[in-house]
């Protein structure tokens, strides 16, 4: 009877240790607008067989711009030298390898924003006296759509180092010296040292 007891005892001890613990799911941050990101990758593959696939290769770049390519040909033949300047002129970044292969990879990498229920959810079981589901949610959702390219969440630039010019322009009109020219020249004008100078004089005679 004894060992019975304690065992029930130390079940509902356990199962009380159990519910006071958080679960880490509570705690999840919503207004982080990384949260409302989907990234996803697409690569579209052609072959570089004749003039008639560059102009099909340069009709799929003018009508969906790739984040990158990879291009696999021989750098002597005609065909990939035109690719060649094909993804030049667009101004995509390209991952050549010489090869026999004769295609190029056309790899898109997008950013997508979803949306996410901002409206008050009361969240009427709280034991731990935690936010509501949706808090922070539709700041997160400002901070999203006010930036166009959302690959500045996921992969921002590196930012230059700044331009030395107007640093450098500053110090040099900090040290050219300035000379001042009155606009107006008052003929009655003397100088303090002038006067005491002919008082003096005046005294002496």
């Amino acid at each position: 009877m004894i060992i019975r007891k304690l065992i029930y005892s130390s079940v509902l001890a356990a199962f009380l240790v159990a519910c006071s613990q958080i679960p880490k799911e509570a705690y999840f941050t919503r207004g982080q607008p990384e949260s409302l990101l989907d990234a996803s990758s697409e690569v579209v593959n052609l072959k570089i067989t004749s003039a008639a696939s560059v102009q099909e290769i340069t009709n799929w770049i003018n009508k969906d711009q790739p984040t990158r390519a990879e291009l696999s040909c021989t750098d002597n033949e005609a065909l990939c030298q035109k690719v060649q300047n094909v993804l030049r002129q667009f101004g995509v970044p390209v991952q050549h390898t010489s090869a026999s292969s004769n295609n190029v990879a056309l790899i898109y990498e997008r950013v997508l924003a979803r949306d996410c229920e901002n409206r008050y959810i009361d969240n009427t079981v709280n034991p731990y006296n935690l936010n509501h589901p949706s808090f922070g949610c539709s700041v997160a959702v400002n901070i999203v759509q006010m930036v166009s390219d959302k690959r500045q969440f996921t992969n921002p630039p590196l930012m230059d180092y700044p331009d030395a010019e107007k640093t450098v322009q500053g110090y040099g009109f900090y040290r050219t010296p300035s000379a001042f020219t009155p606009s107006k020249t008052d003929s009655d004008f003397q100088p303090i040292a002038t006067q005491q100078q002919l008082q003096t004089n005046g005294a002496g005679r």
